[in-house]
């Protein structure tokens, strides 16, 4: 199961216990799991991803400047965590190249940092094993050959 929580206004922020005792194995947004460290040690342990949505918790407010948006902690404190898109249609864009450029830009990554980002995209992912595994593979091919391209050039 995959949970879509912590993304509100509400205060009690119950909806992040129910998804943690119900064995969710992502949940859509956490960007509340920043009040409550308890359960950020629970998320670490249980390995459970944090789909962070940085585009729409600006667009929505929840967060007026992307340098300090939680999930930012959330990656430095060894917390699994993806970048994804909400709502494109809404938002106006598809994809994830624009999340991706502005947590780049905001939480002063690195390339380690980006590298692990697309990692926890493809193990957290809803597919077969096989096709992550496949995935998997593809991705270490084209990111050497970025990195190639990228180190000669210097």
């Amino acid at each position: 199961m995959y949970f879509h929580c912590g993304e509100t206004n509400v205060k009690d922020h119950k909806q992040l216990y129910d998804a943690i005792l119900l064995g969710t194995k992502r949940i859509g947004h956490g960007f509340h799991l920043a009040f409550h460290p308890e359960l950020q040690k629970i998320v670490k342990e249980r390995d459970i991803c944090i789909e962070c949505c940085p585009v729409s918790n600006f667009c929505l407010g929840y967060v007026l400047d992307l340098r300090c948006h939680p999930a930012r902690s959330f990656l430095h404190q060894g917390l699994p965590v993806s970048i994804s898109p909400d709502d494109p249609g809404f938002m106006g864009y598809t994809g994830t190249t624009l999340d991706y450029l502005y947590v780049f830009l905001a939480w002063d990554l690195d390339i380690a940092d980006l590298k692990q980002l697309c990692i926890n995209s493809i193990k957290y992912a809803t597919i077969t094993d096989e096709e992550k595994t496949d995935l998997t593979e593809f991705f270490e091919y084209k990111w050497v050959r970025f990195l190639d391209h990228v180190i000669g050039k210097y």
